[in-house]
């Protein structure tokens, strides 16, 4: 219930004021907050390079032009991965800032409507009686407390949750330039393409299966299902696109 998260409970308190529980309670929610730009950019830079280099590789192309695909890939991928999540959280950011300017403005210009508004929604929650007038006297008393809560109730968003673009994107990027690396840089150090495509291929379906175990572990759903699950997509894409490159190349 947001009337009792720590935002609202202690946002204007110094940082020695509150409890270390809610400080800790913070941190976890900021580094959660950026858990799915590292996740879907690792698994992004898995499963496409993974299928860039095996589509190459199809093709009949050497070790050493397979690893400068891969790299080249990757490179572009990781540029794409990250302007596109900072252009898309920029302007998740700038639309809840609009809404917060416009609800404030309620606020300073209809205050009893807003009032009746917290009624509404507390009443709707079940509180009833003098408790729901003392959690509503509580909430308009301080404007930014009253902003906070009709911003979290209407839009589901707490100011905990959000995010800042450039972070966003330099984690994006670097998660798909690492979740990269087991698919193209074996190619570097063998000296046949059979050899690359075998570590290549152990070291990026262990990785998919990790990451995915990894979002079940987040979202708290069963790691080996959702290992498994990143694991056969993956390689389902590797097939199709080794396969294409195989036809196209002439190697079938």
């Amino acid at each position: 219930m947001s009337l009792f998260n720590s935002n609202t409970m202690f946002g204007k308190m110094k940082a020695d004021e509150i409890p270390p529980e809610i400080l800790a309670q913070r941190e976890h929610l900021t580094m959660r907050n950026y858990m799915r730009d590292v996740i879907l950019g690792s698994n992004d830079g898995l499963v496409s390079i993974f299928a860039l280099v095996l589509g190459v590789a199809g093709s009949g192309f050497i070790a050493r032009d397979i690893f400068l695909a891969g790299l080249a890939g990757t490179i572009a991928g990781a540029i794409s991965m990250a302007i596109g999540e900072y252009l898309s959280t920029k302007s998740q950011e700038q639309v809840f800032d609009s809404e917060k300017e416009l609800e404030l403005l309620h606020i300073r210009h209809d205050f009893e409507s807003e009032k009746q508004e917290l009624y509404d929604i507390y009443a709707s929650k079940g509180f009833t009686g003098d408790l729901l007038e003392r959690i509503v006297d509580h909430l308009v008393s301080n404007e930014d407390v009253m902003l906070e809560e009709m911003m979290t109730e209407e839009f589901g968003v707490l100011e905990d949750e959000r995010r800042t673009p450039w972070i966003a994107a330099m984690l994006s990027g670097t998660s798909f330039t690492v979740g990269s690396l087991p698919s193209f840089l074996p190619f570097l150090f063998v000296a046949t393409v059979l050899s690359g495509l075998l570590i290549s291929g152990v070291l990026s379906l262990l990785s998919l299966f990790i990451v995915g175990a990894m979002k079940g572990y987040i979202t708290k759903f069963n790691i080996y299902k959702l290992g498994l699950e990143n694991l056969l997509l993956g390689a389902l894409g590797g097939i199709v696109t080794y396969s294409i490159g195989a036809l196209v190349g002439g190697t079938v």
